[in-house]
């Protein structure tokens, strides 16, 4: 796309985007004033009419002639005809400039420099002509209006109106859009008030359009409905005339952003503001006029059915009034119960009407019509509160009104129950119930420690609930799921214990409807709880055999599975990857595609990555490239992955600013003249792969895709006559073998484990995936404890999809409940997600997963949480560290499935995937958790009301597509008790949202946001412990600020801005009398400037063990300026240090090490060679990555007694040509990276006798080291280390 710009800094399709907008403001007045000219013929012997008909046609020949001009310069690239008009006939005059309109608006967008100079030319022409007439119009709009409002039948019917409101609606939308995608993105110009005021007005229009369509079918007498299309033709007049103005001045901001003259300045703010109020008071909802409509409609006794289209009016006005009402309870802040199961109750009526037809016909005419008369009342219930308003006690009539609608509410849910019986959800999370009492037990601690002023009142309630919580903890975890009247005592206590978190967290974000005499009885209830449970216990010690029944007994014992992964440690199946390798590289020279289709868990993933990394396919493609598809998908994001193999992952930001048609052609482009092998993994249907067919050229080269999919039809879908590749199952004697590699690896196996070995193998019905979760469970038992599972497998008769599911359940049932949490909460992720191990962690964290240790940190108690998954073979690693660890795992998505149904059925977490599944649910008052994976703007056009949300986790399909920044305001008034927000895949805009500080119990906070810098009130989240901000719109480098709160809060233990950033921590004044962040572990990337003060700030950092920090330029000539002191972090382990681009000023910069680091990455720091013996003495360093010119000089001779206990070491990107070393160096190395390094002709010779070496990679190299890397590896091999990797790549 050209970027030539105007002189107000645009590019020329942005003008167009102008360009377009002021037509479609102005067909909008035109199609206005067609129903007013034809007003004015009808009343043609009045004078002023015929004046005001005079006034329109001149405007009119006005307006054609700015019109002509347009589609004259249109005309030599669009070939339009300039059409001649009829101005005697005003009405057909409108018609015609209507149709001109839309014929521009058809032709694409020039793309030649003639055409944008075109574009240059006519805009600012166009626009002076729109400011003569600017007046006129406006004048206009008032006069119909006026006279409108002096009628007694309406100017169109019902169809014409709609039209109207839909064009409105569009110029609503655009003018969202075209702020947001143009106007914030490029000239940070902010639009969150109007934002907030014209989505509100978007409501009010749907809500007027649905009424109406709702009125028409229960109406039995037309004239009914008059007075009603009188006012909403006004109403829509106002909305138009409103818009026009706001896009009016929108531009003249445009156009004066970046003036200083003060007078203009102010200027625009009091236009701004009196635009906002002209926004504000603009309401269709005349209670003289709507409840009077609407007790007409019961009067009626409509006799419509709701068939299907009368079902889809009645559903979509109910839909605007849940939106109108939403509005309501966030703009009052009244979170009232009675308010809260009115919402709910419309959702219900919502989700009732959103049904299939079929299913909705069952409920027979009766009960069709009673639901008719329940979409009246809903409406006159919200009418009456648009007018009272949300109060603390409402006008009898509303009270009355409100009343009665609910008790119908009640009654048709009871009759849907009956007709269609549901398993009710838990009322609250039945995982890990007595972790929950932990963490509860560990806040009211910390509450009465810390003394929280807003819970004064019942500080002494809650020190007698958390005593008798801690007595009954201790009876609690003996009780089993067998005993039902323990169950049913222990079921009470946990009610109870949840009521008392969400009373006592209500009063904390200062709800103080949330009484403390509720507490009271809440304090009460547990008491009985406890004095009943006491009695039980008494008189257990006077049985014991009952005591063996009530306490639980484990056989379960330290995991000894291998940590390997299911794609790591795999059965290689010959015939089968023959197979498939065979139809890759033989066959047609055409482009063909290959399918390899099976059940769930049958390994065609594992299947397709052997084939994928087989050297004989890697020799045969000169291009491969791995896309995952999965159920929920945007072209956007599958041309990002294939393109992200291709073209290596330091292009993704660039790529990632492109939209789909450029990625299209550029995938296109890469792909063309090459012999390409594409998989696309796990397609759920056909439509993934006709987004993609067409980025797929066929050079009649032999290319190749690979598809893997559950679906057996899809290979004819994708192309007639393909035969798919159906993988088989695997023998009894295979399914051993991978129970085995799985179980022991290499190692030596007891004999007596062979023969319940070899049944159990056999009853996984040849499934991999059951086999390996088999693995994970037989793991944790000792061998008396195989014949149990056997026999639970044997006794169960099911198909092989209803085993796994069994499997599963088993697998579930034997982890510990602490796990239990941990693996459901894999459930929020995307299928196939490569999940940060480090991120999932500091959730588990937040979430009270991971309850606080003496001898470990929270962190590693989670790791460890972790690595027992991974060995019970439920998760996988998909990315290790420099020297293990796990930084990215994943979970098959069999067992993601029943880790989403699992959470649903115990009311752990619900997952939300967009489109219907975020409106017709309704049952939200119960919901915990809530992770939705959907755009932005479904999100928010939801309205989810979940009071008792404690994590709100939402993942955008349009990641890093610019959508208008949602607003904040009903997350800070809605879900006040939020303690985890991940936002951090939708853009919420270049202003940190302030609301999020009324969010006092986050515990988690990311978000996606690209600002300069975070408001001081961040400090009220005091309790906050991670927070991560993900900057959006990638290039270029900014500095955020951190205020000076920043010290206060003193819960902080992550502290991240992504790689786009970095950030200042305040250090200007006062830090002496600062407590600091003693909590805090990792940052980055935090930008160093005043060295000076890095003493003091290090002192507040006392438990860091993470940081990642960029050098800035000092201005100080102070020499002790010129030492970065950071040996007083003892605790720190990992250290990643880059420069600003004036790097040749670090030269002489010395960093003073701690010496407890572990882990040293550095860059651009342009040290000589002489300054690394200072890191080679480092005494505990494991890893060591020097990259970008970190070192400059051609010789770097290592010196005695080196790197004592170094693993890893990369050099990457530097000018060194001989590197030297003896045999006593890196006695402990295991992995050697060398990437980009030019001019290396030598490198260390004892390498040859490092006995711990297990890999060498290089990476545009000279040949020469290359082969000196072959020689390396043939003496190891000599020495006995067969198992040493050497890649080599160009």
């Amino acid at each position: 796309m050209l970027q030539l710009r105007d002189p107000m800094g645009y590019p020329y399709f942005v003008l167009v985007q102008f360009l377009k907008m002021d037509l479609e403001c102005l067909r909008t007045f035109l199609k206005c004033s067609i129903g007013w000219s034809e007003y004015l013929k009808a009343e043609d012997d009045d004078d002023d009419h015929e004046v005001a008909a005079v006034s329109l046609g001149s405007l009119l020949c006005k307006i054609k002639d700015a019109l002509v001009n347009v589609i004259v310069d249109f005309g030599s690239m669009s070939q339009l005809q300039n059409t001649s008009f009829v101005l005697e006939d005003t009405s057909l005059c409108c018609f015609m400039l209507c149709g001109q309109i839309q014929q521009i608006f058809s032709r694409p967008i020039p793309e030649t420099w003639d055409d944008a100079g075109m574009i240059y030319d006519m805009w600012p022409r166009f626009e002076e002509n729109k400011k003569v007439l600017g007046q006129e119009i406006n004048r206009a709009y008032i006069t119909f209006s006026d006279c409108l409002s002096k009628l007694t039948s309406p100017t169109r019917d019902v169809n014409e109106l709609m039209q109207l409101i839909d064009m409105v609606l569009e110029n609503l939308t655009d003018i969202l859009n075209l702020c947001h995608r143009v106007l914030c993105h490029r000239v940070r110009f902010r639009m969150e008030a109007f934002h907030v005021r014209l989505q509100n007005l978007k409501v009010k229009l749907t809500s007027l359009k649905s009424f109406i369509c709702f009125a028409e079918f229960r109406v039995v007498e037309r004239s009914q409905l008059e007075n009603l299309l009188i006012r909403a033709e006004i109403f829509i007049l106002k909305a138009a005339h409103l818009l026009y103005m706001l896009w009016d001045h929108l531009i003249y901001e445009i156009a004066y952003r970046d003036s200083e003259d003060e007078a203009i300045k102010d200027d625009i703010l009091i236009k701004r503001d009196e635009m906002l109020q002209k926004i504000m008071f603009v309401d269709p909802f005349a209670p003289e006029i709507h409840i009077p409509a609407l007790q007409a409609l019961k009067a009626s006794g409509s006799t419509h059915s709701l068939e299907m289209k009368n079902k889809e009016i009645a559903r979509d006005f109910v839909d605007s009034l849940s939106a109108t009402l939403w509005i309501l309870l966030t703009n009052s802040g009244k979170t009232k119960d009675q308010m809260q199961i009115l919402y709910n109750g419309l959702l219900f009526l919502r989700t009732l009407l959103m049904n299939q037809q079929g299913n909705f016909d069952e409920l027979g005419e009766a009960m069709k019509d009673f639901v008719g008369d329940l979409v009246n009342e809903a409406g006159t219930v919200v009418c009456l509160l648009c007018v009272n308003g949300v109060k603390d006690g409402f006008a009898k009539e509303t009270n009355d009104a409100v009343r009665d609608f609910l008790e119908k509410i009640k009654l048709m849910k009871a009759k849907v129950r009956n007709k269609y019986p549901v398993t009710s959800t838990p009322n609250f999370p039945k995982t890990n119930e007595l972790g929950f009492i932990d963490f509860l037990i560990e806040n009211l601690q910390e509450l009465t420690n810390c003394k929280v002023n807003s819970i004064t009142l019942v500080e002494d309630q809650i020190q007698v609930f958390e005593k008798d919580l801690v007595l009954l903890r201790s009876f609690l975890h003996k009780i089993v799921d067998q005993h039902e009247e323990l169950q049913s005592l222990k079921s009470r206590a946990m009610e109870v214990a949840y009521k008392a978190e969400f009373v006592i967290d209500s009063l904390m974000v200062g709800d103080i409807e949330r009484s403390p005499l509720l507490f009271e009885t809440i304090v009460d209830e547990m008491k009985h709880i406890k004095i009943e449970a006491m009695e039980i216990n008494e008189s257990m010690k006077y049985n014991m055999v009952e005591v063996q029944k009530f306490t639980k007994t484990s056989s379960l014992v330290p995991s000894q599975g291998s940590t390997s992964t299911m794609d790591e440690d795999v059965l290689k199946l010959e015939e089968e990857t023959k197979a498939i390798i065979d139809r890759l590289t033989r066959g047609s020279v055409q482009l063909d595609v290959v399918t390899i289709v099976g059940m769930p868990g049958l390994g065609k993933t594992t299947l397709a990555k052997i084939v994928y990394n087989d050297p004989s396919i890697m020799y045969h493609f000169h291009i491969r490239s791995w896309c995952c598809v999965s159920q929920v998908y945007s072209k956007k994001e599958l041309l990002l992955q294939i393109l992200d193999c291709i073209t290596g992952k330091h292009c993704n930001t660039n790529l990632k600013e492109m939209n789909e048609n450029d990625l299209d052609v550029q995938l296109c482009r890469s792909l063309k003249g090459n012999k390409y092998l594409i998989v696309l993994d796990d397609l759920w249907g056909s439509e993934a792969w006709y987004l993609l067919k067409n980025s797929f050229p066929d050079d009649a080269n032999e290319s190749r895709v690979l598809v893997t999919s559950r679906l057996q039809d899809l290979a004819l879908e994708i192309q007639c006559n393909s035969i798919p590749h159906t993988l088989r199952l695997l023998t009894n004697d295979e399914s051993w073998k991978l129970l085995k590699m799985k179980l022991f690896g290499q190692e030596f196996f007891s004999p007596a484990m062979d023969v319940f070995g070899k049944e159990i193998a056999s009853n996984c019905k040849g499934l991999p995936l059951t086999i390996v979760i088999m693995a994970g469970i037989l793991s944790t038992l000792e061998q008396d404890g195989w014949e149990e599972v056997l026999r639970s497998l044997s006794s169960e008769s099911v198909s092989r999809t209803e085993q796994c599911r069994y499997t599963l359940e088993l697998s579930y049932k034997h982890l510990p409940d602490y796990l239990k949490s941990c693996l459901l909460y894999f459930g929020l992720f995307p299928e196939d997600e490569f999940i940060s191990t480090k991120r999932l962690v500091w959730l588990w964290i937040a979430e009270g997963f991971v309850p606080k240790t003496e001898l470990k940190t929270l962190e590693e108690v989670a790791e460890d949480y972790m690595m027992d998954l991974i060995k019970r073979s439920l998760v996988m690693v998909e990315k290790r560290g420099s020297i293990g660890g796990v930084k990215f795992c994943k979970i098959h998505d069999v067992i993601h499935e029943f880790c989403v149904a699992k959470a649903r059925e115990e009311n752990f977490l619900q997952l939300l995937r967009g489109g219907n599944e975020l409106f017709i649910f309704h049952e939200a008052g119960k919901i915990r958790r809530l992770c939705i994976h959907s755009k932005g703007k479904d999100f928010e056009e939801a309205r989810l009301f979940c009071p008792r949300l404690r994590s709100l986790i939402c993942y955008g399909l349009d990641y890093y597509c610019m959508v208008y920044p949602p607003s904040f305001s009903h997350v800070s008034r809605i879900f006040r008790l939020l303690r985890v927000l991940d936002m951090h895949q939708i853009d919420v805009g270049d202003v940190f949202p302030t609301e999020i500080e009324l969010l006092v119990l986050l515990r988690f906070l990311s978000l996606g946001v690209f600002v300069k810098s975070i408001p001081p009130s961040i400090a009220n989240l005091l309790y906050l412990e991670t927070f991560l901000l993900r900057g959006f719109g990638g290039g270029g480098s900014t500095t955020g600020l951190l205020p000076d709160t920043i010290w206060k809060m003193k819960n902080l233990r992550h502290l991240h801005l992504d790689r786009y950033w970095g950030f200042i921590l305040p250090g200007s004044h006062n830090l002496e009398n600062s407590c600091g962040l003693c909590h805090l572990q990792t940052i980055s990337t935090v930008k160093l400037f005043c060295w000076e003060n890095m003493e003091k700030i290090t002192r507040l950092l006392p438990d860091i063990r993470k940081l990642k920090c960029q050098l800035s330029h000092s201005d100080s000539e102070d020499k002790c300026a010129r030492i970065l002191a950071l040996d007083s972090l003892t605790r720190l382990e990992t250290l990643r240090i880059d420069t600003s681009p004036e790097a040749d000023e670090f030269r002489e910069f010395h960093i003073a090490f701690p010496m407890n680091l572990k882990n040293l990455t550095l860059l651009s720091l342009c040290w000589p060679w002489s300054e690394i013996s200072s890191i080679g003495k480092l005494p505990n360093l494991e890893v060591l990555k020097l990259r970008d010119k970190s070192f400059e000089g051609e010789v770097w001779d290592m010196e005695e007694g080196e790197f004592p206990k170094l693993k890893y070491l990369e050099l990457n990107d530097l000018d060194i040509v001989n590197w030297t070393g003896k045999d006593e160096h890196f006695p402990c190395l295991e992995k050697l990276v060398l990437n980009r390094l030019w001019n290396l002709v030598e490198i260390p010779s004892c390498l040859s006798f490092i006995s711990t070496l297990e890999m060498i990679e290089v990476c545009r190299c000279k040949k020469s080291i290359g082969d000196q890397v072959k020689e390396i590896e043939k003496e190891q091999k000599d020495f006995g280390n067969e198992g040493i990797k050497i890649l080599i790549h160009d």
